[in-house]
């Protein structure tokens, strides 16, 4: 399959970034990552999504196709622990991609109460947040990242700033 093609594939604009980047989203549920990556990543970069692709094999099968082409891409999961992210750090500095980490402020009162505004499948039990929660680990730099960033939500929009080790 020709470059061309696989970029139409994906459901991609011809407006990507020219330098392969691969974004990591880290957060627990209902902390704004899916709705920062359609405000600033849709038709750019491709969509790694499990609440989308429903499983780890075609979650790893995207992966390995936007390694493949050098496709910009973003993991719009939890990854909550370093191991979480080492799965697509790893392969993504391999490969010559530019990583970046994005951690999304994740108040776990604020991240239920959105969640609870929320209807069918993309509500999940207030648990599954607190758990997640639990799990949290800060990234840092030595990770394999080679920019952090963090983002919190502020009247409806999000703030990002680079990322400071006192957090």
């Amino acid at each position: 399959m020709k470059k061309c093609d696989e970029v139409m594939r994906l459901g991609l604009d011809s407006s990507t970034p020219p330098i392969k980047t691969a974004v990591i989203f880290i957060g627990i549920p209902a902390s704004g990552k899916s709705s920062y990556f359609a405000e600033h990543y849709k038709g750019k970069y491709a969509h790694i999504n499990l609440d989308t692709l429903n499983t780890r094999k075609k979650e790893a099968a995207l992966l390995r196709e936007c390694l493949i082409v050098g496709k910009s891409f973003v993991v719009d999961n939890t990854n909550p622990t370093k191991t979480d992210r080492k799965r697509y750090i790893i392969p993504a500095k391999s490969n010559g991609f530019r990583v970046e980490g994005y951690f999304f402020q994740s108040v776990l009162v604020d991240c239920v109460t959105r969640n609870e505004k929320r209807t069918g499948k993309s509500r999940i039990p207030n648990i599954a947040i607190a758990s997640i929660s639990n799990k949290l680990e800060l990234p840092c730099i030595e990770e394999g990242f080679d920019e952090l960033y963090f983002v919190k939500l502020s009247d409806g929009g999000f703030i990002t700033e680079e990322w400071r080790d006192e957090r």
